[in-house]
C-alpha cells in the first residue's frame, strides 16, 4: 500500500526459521541489541512489535538462528506500530522469505 508518502526501510527478523517484519519505525539497532543481550544472558524474551501493530515475543537463547534484513518499500501510514489499533495483514509470513 502506497500512501503517497514515499519509501521507508522495512525490516525483518528471522529467529530460528520464522520471519517476523517488524513494525515501521521501529529502530533496528534497539531490536538487534536485545537479541544480543538475551544471548549474553543465556536466554531471555525478545519483545517485537511486528506489521500489523502486533506484539510478539521471542524466546531467543544462545544457538539460535537469528537474521536481519532490511528492504526499501513503499511508505504504508496504518503501519504505525500501535499495538492498540492492529490491522490485519499478510496472510503468512512465510510469503515474505524472499525479502
Amino acid at each position: 500500500m502506497n500512501s503517497g508518502e514515499g519509501t521507508m526501510e522495512r525490516h525483518t527478523v528471522n529467529i530460528a526459521g520464522t520471519t517476523f517484519v517488524l513494525a515501521q519505525g521501529t529502530n533496528i539497532d534497539t531490536t538487534k541489541n536485545a537479541v544480543v543481550q538475551a544471548v549474553r544472558a543465556g536466554g531471555d524474551l525478545v519483545d517485537l512489535v511486528v506489521f500489523g501493530n502486533e506484539k510478539v515475543s521471542a524466546l531467543v537463547s544462545p544457538g539460535v538462528a537469528v537474521l536481519f534484513r532490511s528492504l526499501t518499500v513503499d511508505t504504508d501510514n496504518r503501519d504505525t506500530g500501535d499495538t492498540d489499533f492492529p490491522f490485519a495483514h499478510f496472510d503468512s509470513y512465510d510469503s515474505l522469505e524472499n525479502l
